[in-house]
């Protein structure tokens, strides 16, 4: 479960970038957080993932407060954290299983254990015919299935997803949001996805926490309004 407790986080410039924020995600839920810019959407990944910590207030993921880490821990917490980003951040000079694989060679998996593991997630995402190409020689929509897959390799109990369909049209898009709910049945991880696009948002109806300047304005978990 993940939860934030009255959390404030505030930058040297005088932005207030969450204002009390607090609310629960159980495991295996997959949610919307949604906002204009600078309403603290990417503040609440980076404290979600240890980039940040809060000025006050805890955050809580499967039991580890995050905020309370030792710089020296984070990297270890991160490993049960997959992060899928807008602009794919692939390595450009190794192929479609290598980039896949490179996650698991990282945290030590042995490699017979990585051999099977990126077949399956090959599999899961739908690129076993890509498996030798390279990121230029994909289409965005496959870019970005290869970045999910390298996200979900080490089977993560959190996956965060920011703005992961901002460079595709709307038919990949569908296809992108499709791939998600697949991968939050199979492996029951719980799904945070940051994203601007409304008709997503009415087309696959789930849980939507919207942010306006740092505050939780609406929770549709919570009923009340439904405009966004």
């Amino acid at each position: 479960m993940i939860e934030l407790i009255n959390v404030d986080k505030s930058y040297p410039n005088g932005v207030h970038a969450l204002n009390q924020v607090s609310l629960k995600i159980e495991d295996g839920e997959f949610v919307y957080v949604i906002g204009a810019t600078g309403s603290g959407k990417s503040t609440m990944i980076k404290l979600l993932n240890g980039e940040e910590v809060p000025d006050s207030g805890k955050i809580l993921v499967n039991g580890c407060d995050v905020g309370a880490l030792k710089h020296r821990k984070v990297p270890q917490y991160r490993r049960q954290i997959g992060c899928i980003f807008q602009d794919y951040r692939l390595l450009p000079r190794l192929t479609v299983y290598e980039n896949i694989a490179f996650a698991l060679e990282v945290v030590g998996m042995p490699k017979k254990q990585i051999r099977k593991r990126v077949r399956e997630v090959l599999d899961l995402v739908d690129l076993q015919e890509k498996a030798k190409s390279y990121p230029d020689e994909l289409s965005g929509g496959q870019q970005q299935r290869v970045t999910i897959g390298r996200a979900i390799a080490n089977n993560p109990k959190l996956l965060i997803a920011d703005e992961p369909t901002g460079n595709l049209d709307p038919e990949k898009s569908f296809e992108i949001i499709e791939l998600l709910e697949k991968i939050n049945r199979s492996i029951n991880a719980t799904i945070i996805m940051v994203t601007h696009d409304s008709v997503l948002v009415e087309k696959y109806k789930k849980r939507t926490i919207v942010l306006d300047n740092g505050y939780i304005v609406h929770d549709s978990s919570q009923g009340g309004y439904k405009s966004i």
